[in-house]
């Protein structure tokens, strides 16, 4: 990050969202077209992780510069020309079969599916099949195009005229020391197709020798030796140096990248000095992104284990991974999961969000903590702003619908919810019923796959059998059933009514709500009671207590 980027010259201005702080230092720059690139390599599952570093951020940040009148283009560069090192966990192929491509350009490696042209189109299809449904549409770049193109051979050839520069700058900044005659370029071996075994023993200006011998662990050279004109796809640059150079290429103004890219000595050090010292160029405004933790675990998309952008669309919109990213600075971790009541505070800050921007968005009295919520909230459409606040269906009570009613279809889940006050509006249009039926249908597949056990309820047919209550419990329950047979009640009534019965009979609380829930549920615990209740049907609670 250049110096006059460190400093903020707008410190004075309340920042009510990290995209605008950028977006005004980005203003700073005062050039005619800005460049928001992110780049991910295809070796394995492109995961929410990615998604945050490579397609949200900067497209949070590429939407913001448009918002304010500039000039700006978003790239999603597939590294595709990147080396084969790693065979993925959690797809079922022989690894033996793709063994005989690591090393190899991932752009060369057949597909792990049928259907699918290559490796790279494969786990590409993760990401770019449903990018527009994140709201996103960067250009999808090629990097194995864009070096067969020709668009890196006057980098490349900057690099093996510089080698032995570069190599100081690699000893000063990263301390690690090169041998005497290094070219720090790939070559893709004629023989055996791979790029990560070859070794450049030397350039005369036009064409470089190599020889196929830098063994890995994970790949072995052929030994073959050869001459090539080091241009059009046959030579490419490694990491450190590609990063730079494809800054130079497009001009890029704004990149983000993961924290362990920003360490001392790390690409981000060698990639500013090699942009500015080898490519003449000016390094882009950067910010470090944190990773995304869930279950405590740093997403990895070799490891198989991911939440994919398709994975989210099964059970949950795509605004609220949106609002999430758009929530938390880059540079703040975010731990996240889908088996604790995380998942449903998400969906609680969103609908929070979504009254504030309805409520207060034309107040000039707003708070603080409410312009951010609206900032946020915005950054969160997927296709801006509805015009009229939508219906809200919260999501913990979609998840207590299906399971309460399970042989019910949406549609009349969704008119039992209206009916018993669930959904606080007197007449729904065609768009509140469609998101309506959408919020309930993902929480019945987070149920099937995500849910913890605790959340999970079946409504008993009849008390359980061996349940055992004291007198005292049962007096509470009966007691229970004569107060629903005297009238029909208000949610808060109820509730209150519950710790009347349990003064009157001498029981704790936490006692009757536990043989409640054993009674109705055969678990000590369950949804909130009293809402339970009456979405249940008084007819079906003076049944079964009735009983005990």
């Amino acid at each position: 990050m250049d110096k006059n980027h460190n400093k903020d010259k707008n410190s004075e201005i309340e920042y009510y969202l990290w995209v605008n702080k950028v977006v005004d230092a980005l203003k700073e720059m005062n050039i005619k077209k800005h460049v928001v690139n992110g780049m991910w390599t295809p070796s394995g599952f492109f995961h929410i992780g990615n998604a945050r570093a490579e397609l949200m951020v900067p497209g949070f940040v590429h939407q913001g510069l448009r918002d304010n009148g500039l000039n700006a283009e978003n790239n999603l560069i597939i590294d595709d020309f990147d080396d084969f090192d790693k065979i993925p966990e959690g797809i079922e192929i022989k690894k033996e079969e793709f063994e005989q491509h690591l090393g190899k350009p991932l752009i060369n490696v057949p597909s792990p599916v049928e259907g699918f042209k290559s490796w790279v189109d494969y786990f590409s299809d993760g990401v770019v099949s449903v990018i527009k449904d994140f709201g996103f549409d960067p250009s999808i770049r090629s990097s194995y195009d864009t070096y067969k193109k020709g668009l890196y051979d006057d980098a490349i050839k900057k690099v093996l005229d510089k080698s032995e520069e570069i190599r100081q700058i690699w000893k000063d900044i990263t301390k690690a020391i090169k041998p005497k005659g290094w070219f720090p370029v790939m070559i893709v071996c004629e023989n055996c197709g791979k790029s990560s075994t070859t070794k450049v023993t030397s350039w005369d200006g036009k064409e470089v020798e190599y020889i196929c011998n830098q063994d890995r662990d994970y790949a072995k050279g052929c030994k073959h030796k050869g001459k090539v004109r080091p241009e059009k796809g046959r030579a490419k640059l490694p990491w450190r140096l590609h990063w730079p150079a494809t800054w130079s290429i497009y001009h890029t103004t704004f990149e983000t990248g993961g924290k362990d890219h920003f360490a001392a000595g790390s690409s981000v050090d060698t990639g500013r000095a090699f942009c500015r010292q080898i490519f003449n160029s000016t390094p882009p405004y950067q910010i470090p992104t944190e990773f995304l933790m869930v279950d405590n675990i740093k997403l990895s998309g070799s490891s198989g284990n991911v939440i994919s952008l398709k994975d989210w669309l099964n059970f949950a919109e795509p605004e609220l991974l949106r609002y999430m990213m758009a929530s938390y600075k880059p540079q703040t971790v975010i731990n996240f999961d889908l088996h604790s009541n995380k998942f449903f505070l998400l969906a609680d800050r969103y609908e929070e969000a979504e009254r504030a921007y309805f409520e207060k968005k034309d107040k000039k009295e707003a708070e603080k903590r409410d312009k951010q919520l609206i900032e946020i909230y915005k950054f969160s459409q997927v296709h801006g702003a509805p015009e009229k606040m939508p219906v809200q269906l919260n999501y913990s009570n979609a998840a207590i619908a299906v399971q309460t009613f399970p042989d019910k279809s949406l549609k009349e889940l969704a008119e039992i919810l209206h009916a018993k006050g669930w959904i606080h509006r007197k007449t729904l249009n065609a768009y509140d019923k469609e998101r309506i039926l959408k919020i309930l249908e993902l929480a019945k597949h987070w149920l099937d796959k995500y849910a913890p056990e605790d959340v999970k309820f079946t409504v008993q047919k009849d008390v359980p059998k061996d349940l055992k209550l004291s007198s005292q419990e049962k007096e509470a329950l009966h007691l229970v059933v004569d107060a629903l047979k005297k009238k029909d009640w208000e949610q808060n009534d109820l509730f209150n009514e519950f710790y009347n019965i349990c003064q009157k009979v001498g029981i704790k609380n936490t006692d009757f709500f536990r043989a409640a829930y054993n009674v109705l549920l055969n678990k000590d615990r369950g949804p909130k009671l009293a809402p339970f209740i009456l979405t249940l049907g008084k007819e079906k609670i003076i049944e079964l207590f009735g009983k005990v």
